[in-house]
């Protein structure tokens, strides 16, 4: 019989860090929203509009990759949390399946 060893102690690390990973992604991910390139920032250079746009093409891509981030990593720090839940019930019904013998 094979006996699975847990460690409860990296498994509630590697979930914190988790967390606390999609709470950055989510935070730098705020600063891009709804910016804009505005042409009048590269002067009067013909392609102004045109690098303007692929600024916030950029821009908006990069918030909306940020933001899948943070939500992939929230569902895998959902994700360890069940784990965690799991393996505490199953010990505890463990725990109560052995009772006492009295003679």
């Amino acid at each position: 019989m094979v006996i699975a060893k847990i460690n409860a102690e990296a498994m509630e690390q590697c979930r914190s860090t988790v967390s606390s990973q999609a709470g950055q992604f989510g935070a730098v991910g705020d600063g891009f929203a709804d910016q804009y390139g505005n042409p009048d920032i590269f002067g009067k250079l013909a392609g102004s509009g045109g690098l303007a746009s692929a600024v916030s093409g950029l821009d908006s891509a990069v918030g909306t990759e940020l933001a899948a981030a943070e939500t992939v990593l929230g569902k895998v720090e959902r994700a360890l949390d069940k784990v965690q839940n799991s393996v505490v019930d199953l010990d505890d019904q463990a725990a109560h399946a052995f009772r006492t013998v009295r003679p």
